[in-house]
């Protein structure tokens, strides 16, 4: 920390809601032009710590303490002040891109309408700055016109526009609560450069929110460790990565390194290859209709898969990565039978499933789905035993109630959870936990092959790896295969026996995970490598 008046400094804040402490006790200070990480699992108070630097917090909120931004009391603020502040001398990046911005305008009118509430701009003053923003976030006016919806991007394009918008005012202050999370390694790379690039052009302060040490090894000068709503540990980069003295610190520390390990094999290489083929998939193509360019004409279709092959052994553990919109989500909704063929075909265990209209009961009890979102693919109405219990309707006869619950209590067991845990909603559980529970659901009609989609990508290092450390031992007890889709490539090291890179809807290389991360073929599988960003312990 230098010697200079800091531009933010928290000094005893606490914030209770409705009486129960959130934050307790916290004291920090960024001085401009400085990057401070804010780090700690999901509920450390982390993004309501940044909530209460803008002076959002929720009805019911309590707050004491003093937030002050350069040298002025936040709290002591009328609404309108703050109003006036927000957006002009302090931006925020959210996490979810797709819910901070506005479906119904498009991406100019919003850029805009920030620029025009605090500059007080004509029309179009507002839009030629809006398109020289965009256009320092690499969305040239060229390629993507003011008049496109959120809808019409990916999720690093929708990310960057939502940059544009906390950036167009120059403010002195830039939060960005998890701006990379759900987002594939190349377009993290791209957004971390930009914040980058933007903090030296600008020289604005960076306060940035993260559960990947690798991310905030890479940005941050100094660090900020939080945990149930307090600072257990701060200081230098170099003295909190090189030599942390909490034990919640070191343990944040081991969890991201056991993401990084290479996997054991559940077999010897040599017998990994002479087990029976599960999953058989042959030049497979599925596309999508064009849309009507006039009267009588339609653009062409979009192919999303293009001749894919691969194959899946029994209890072999398969990586697919691959940008956003390379196909990966389009090639699992054919496997699932969700998405209709245009060429090829997909055996499950010697079955023809891609020619049958309908997959038939043996084929969906084989092959479960665990999605990304646990809270978001479950029914909040329903009881824990009865969402687990639902793929149960695949079986040719349905148990009775005793062997259901039986059945329940069995595989909530076999995933760390308890059989009382049943009797709970699923509001009632940790994002980990909810997890485990999804995997619960898909074990408990014993399939061969588990779809995996980014299913940790959103939880935090240490959940992370024990939900890694479970589908391992699951795989080593039922003798299980996946098919794990991730966007993390430490991840997909860690769990898999090989590897498959997909790019514009082809497959480019695949092979040995150990091999293809040593000595990559292909240019892409390269880039991605690259882009991986990798933990960094500076000197102290």
């Amino acid at each position: 920390m230098n010697a200079e008046s800091p531009l933010l400094r928290l000094d005893n804040v606490a914030l209770s809601i409705h009486q129960t402490p959130i934050l307790q006790d916290i004291s920090l200070q960024l001085q401009a032009g400085q990057t401070l990480g804010l780090i700690g699992e999901s509920g450390s108070g982390k993004s309501m710590t940044a909530l209460s630097i803008m002076q959002l917090l929720p009805r019911g909120a309590r707050q004491t303490g003093t937030i002050a931004f350069q040298g002025q009391a936040l709290e002591q603020m009328k609404e309108a002040d703050l109003c006036e502040l927000r957006g002009s001398d302090i931006g925020m990046i959210f996490q979810e891109p797709m819910t901070a911005l506005n479906p119904v305008k498009s991406i100019g009118e919003q850029v805009s309408e920030s620029i025009r509430l605090h500059r007080r701009l004509s029309r179009d003053e507002a839009q030629a700055l809006t398109l020289r923003t965009l256009e320092r976030v690499g969305l040239s006016n060229a390629q993507f016109p003011l008049n496109r919806y959120p809808h019409e991007l990916s999720g690093g394009q929708r990310q960057r526009v939502v940059i544009a918008i906390a950036i167009a005012c120059q403010p002195r202050l830039l939060i960005a609560d998890e701006p990379t999370t759900a987002l594939d390694v190349t377009t993290q790379a791209g957004i971390l450069d930009l914040l980058k690039s933007l903090q030296q052009e600008e020289g604005l302060a960076l306060l940035l929110i993260s559960h990947d040490l690798a991310v905030v090894s890479n940005m941050a000068d100094d660090v900020v460790v939080m945990r149930q709503g307090r600072i257990v540990e701060q200081g230098d980069l170099g003295t909190v990565f090189g030599r942390p003295e909490h034990a919640y610190t070191r343990m944040l520390f081991e969890a991201s390194a056991l993401t990084q390990v290479a996997r054991t094999p559940t077999a010897p290489p040599t017998s990994a290859h002479t087990e029976p083929t599960l999953l058989q998939v042959d030049d497979l193509v599925c596309e999508y209709p064009g849309r009507r360019t006039g009267l009588f004409s339609h653009a062409p279709a979009f192919r999303a898969v293009n001749r894919v092959s691969f194959e899946i052994r029994r209890g072999e553990s398969v990586g697919l990565v691959g940008e956003s919109g390379c196909g990966k989500s389009t090639l699992t909704r054919a496997l699932l039978g969700l998405m209709p063929l245009q060429a090829g075909r997909i055996r499950l265990d010697s079955e023809e499933v891609s020619a049958a209209r309908v997959v038939s009961r043996k084929a969906r009890r084989q092959m479960q789905v665990v999605f990304q979102d646990p809270y978001g693919s479950f029914n909040p109405r329903h009881r824990v035993a009865r969402l687990i219990s639902e793929p149960l309707h695949v079986l040719e006869a349905a148990p009775g109630r005793r062997e259901t619950l039986q059945r329940v209590s069995r595989v909530l067991e076999s995933v760390g959870l308890t059989a009382d845990d049943g009797d709970k909603f699923i509001h009632e559980f940790s994002g980990g936990q909810r997890q485990r529970i999804a995997i619960a659901r898909s074990l408990i009609v014993e399939p061969s092959l588990i779809i995996l989609d980014e299913a940790v990508s959103a939880l935090d290092v240490s959940v992370r790896a024990q939900v890694l450390q479970l589908l391992d031992t699951l795989a080593r007890e039922q003798g299980l295969a996946y098919l794990f889709i991730s966007h993390d490539l430490s991840v997909v090291q860690r769990v898999s026996d090989r590897v498959l890179v997909m790019q514009r809807g082809k497959i480019v290389e695949q092979g040995d995970t150990a091999v293809v991360f040593r000595k990559p073929q292909h240019a892409y599988t390269r880039e991605l490598l690259a882009a991986t960003p990798q933990l960094r312990i500076p000197p102290a």
